[in-house]
């Protein structure tokens, strides 16, 4: 579970030791559009202990890079897709072995789950194993969060062309 007192998941975070924490509204914030990847959120799972990311983000209202008094600063949109992915992500690795890849089965979950309609519309049961074996460039039998924006990027493509050849030509 990924914790930010950002606004990851449910839980808080402390702030990193030596750096004041810059504040966040806690709860399903990522969905609403609150987070910010610069506090470094913390990754936890049940047994497996914690790790932290590395800052992704420069946050311009800590004081030693501002020169002023710290102010929370609204991430953008893209920070916050960015936010968005690493948590989905993280929500299905290491369910089962290692939590910075998915397994065959916390991609079939991910797939079930996040991106139901697309699974629910194939007529061939096999796709998704397909699909990942496909994604799976290093032939490790996981996909890694690369191999996993390369689906996601894939599926945002597939969606921009639909998008350009259902507008009007001009």
């Amino acid at each position: 579970m990924l914790r930010d007192g950002a606004g990851f998941g449910n839980a808080r975070a402390a702030p990193e030791p030596g750096r004041a924490h810059s504040g966040g509204s806690g709860g399903a914030a990522v969905a609403a559009g609150n987070g910010n990847c610069s506090t470094r959120p913390a990754l936890t799972q049940p047994g497996r202990g914690s790790r932290t990311f590395p800052e992704l983000f420069p946050d311009p209202t800590t004081p030693e890079r501002s020169g002023a008094a710290a102010v929370p600063a609204m991430p953008t949109e893209t920070e916050r897709c960015i936010e968005s992915l690493l948590a989905v992500f993280q929500r299905y690795a290491g369910r089962e072995g290692s939590s910075v890849t998915l397994s065959k089965r916390e991609f079939r979950a991910f797939m079930d789950t996040e991106l139901a309609a697309f699974t629910k519309n194939q007529k061939d049961p096999g796709v998704v194993d397909r699909m990942m074996k496909k994604l799976d460039m290093n032939s490790d039998g996981q996909l890694d969060f690369q191999e996993f924006l390369n689906l996601i990027g894939g599926i945002a493509v597939a969606c921009h062309d639909s998008l350009i050849l259902k507008s009007p030509n001009p």
